[in-house]
This record gives C-alpha cells, structure tokens and sequence, in this order.
C-alpha cells in the first residue's frame, strides 16, 4: 500500500489496495468518510440519503450531475446535496480525495468547503479532528435548516418500495409511461432505478450499525446477499462485508 499524502489522523494511514475506502470515524458530527484514490473511480448513477462533501487532495475529480459535469481538483471541492443523483467517473490521471457524508442539509456546506481550502493550503493535512469542528462550526441554527432537495418531489414512488409502477401511475391517475418520464424528470432516474437505491441505502445504514451482510439484504428487500453483493460493489466501488467492516 501507498502513502496517503496529507492525511494525519485519519484512518486508513495508507492508501488500500481498493478504489474506495470507508470508515466510520467516531464522531458526532459525521456520518461517514471515504478515502478515494486511483484510477478506477468511476461510479454509476447514484445518489446518497446524506450530503456528500467531497474534497481534492491531488489530482482532478469528475462528477456528471444530472446533465452539468463538474470538475474539482487539488485544493478544491464540491457538495452534492442528498437525494442528488449523479455519475463518479474514472480518472485515467489518478485522484486522491475524501468525501464526507454529512446528515442532510444541516450544515453550511459551501462555507465549510471555503475554510477546508484555506486550512488545507496553510497546513496540507487534514485530521479528523479538524473536519469534525469544521462541521459543527457551520451547522445551521435548526430553526433555518433548508428543505432537503427531495422533500419537495411532487412524484414520490410508494414509500414501501414494493408497490410497481403501475400501482404508483394509479395512485396519480397518469399512465405507466407518463408517470415514468414525469418520475425521471423530477428525480433524475427512472422508478426502477430510484427503488433499488433506496433500497441500496437502507442496506447502507444497516451495514453501518453492524448489522450482517445477509441480514441487512433480507431486511432491505434483495433476493439474497449475492443479488445486495453485485449491486452494492457496483454503486458505491466496494464488497457490503468491506464497506461495514471499514478499511
């Protein structure tokens, strides 16, 4: 394994064998954090019931979000919203960087970005320490919390996630086909798609409270662990057993 540049308290120490790394790092104020790293960081569309703040120690990072690309490198960042879809692309240079998962919308993610930049060229570390007073420094007052992004969907799929399609153009008096072109307008993918990541995400938490990788696939409604397997390592680059034991 390599040496991870820059990074001072934080684990992993080292770069891993794998794209992506992640870890729970025993702190209030943040959810998760990834380690990325390589070439081969390429992710489908996706999104993340947390705000995702991701930050470029070298290299360059490509997202598609929705139809706009965005390109961030050293010292630079970018939030993506939760409930955001968007598109990780590989980076035939190499990328080294850190995503923060944040409780969605109650953290001034702009402002945070800003002052990691400025503290990142002055000290060319990070720790996690540090980022974790940096999330409670630009916490919004609760009373100000903005309105998560897909709160205000007009076109929910039936919450159960078992209901079809159908059932769900039903329940908004529109056909199969209507419902689905006015569902992918308002969220950014299909039905179908947005099921299975939401389904994916419940796996998510679960993983992340401990719980098994077969348990959590009964529990988030997959056929099996192989079915929650294949799709999980596709999505977010790493194994369900890898990502809830971290690095």
């Amino acid at each position: 394994m390599n040496q991870s540049p820059g990074i001072v308290g934080m684990a992993p120490f080292e770069l891993p064998d794998d794209a992506w790394a992640y870890w729970r790092p025993g702190v209030a104020d943040i959810v998760e954090l990834a380690l990325v790293h390589g070439e081969d960081v390429g992710l489908p569309d996706h999104f993340h019931d947390e705000d995702q703040v991701t930050f470029v120690i070298s290299g360059y990072r490509r997202f598609l979000i929705g139809t706009e690309l965005v390109i961030i490198g050293p010292s630079q960042g970018v939030c993506i919203p939760a409930g955001t879809p968007h598109r990780s692309l590989p980076e035939p240079d190499g990328v080294v960087c850190i995503n923060l998962y944040l409780r969605a919308s109650e953290c001034d993610t702009r402002a945070l970005l800003d002052r990691l930049a400025v503290l990142w060229c002055q000290e060319a570390r990070l720790q996690v320490d540090t980022l974790a007073s940096l999330v409670r420094e630009y916490r919004y007052p609760r009373s100000i919390n903005p309105v998560p992004m897909n709160n205000v969907a007009p076109l929910p799929l039936m919450s159960d996630l078992v209901v079809s399609v159908t059932a769900a153009a039903r329940e908004f008096a529109m056909s199969r086909e209507g419902y689905s072109r006015a569902f992918r307008r308002v969220h950014g993918m299909p039905p179908q798609t947005f099921g299975i990541m939401a389904r994916l995400n419940g796996a998510r938490k679960l993983l992340r409270a401990g719980v098994s990788p077969a348990d959590a696939a009964a529990a988030a409604g997959f056929a099996d662990q192989s079915h929650l397997g294949r799709l999980f390592r596709r999505t977010f680059g790493v194994a369900p057993g890898r990502y809830r034991t971290g690095p």
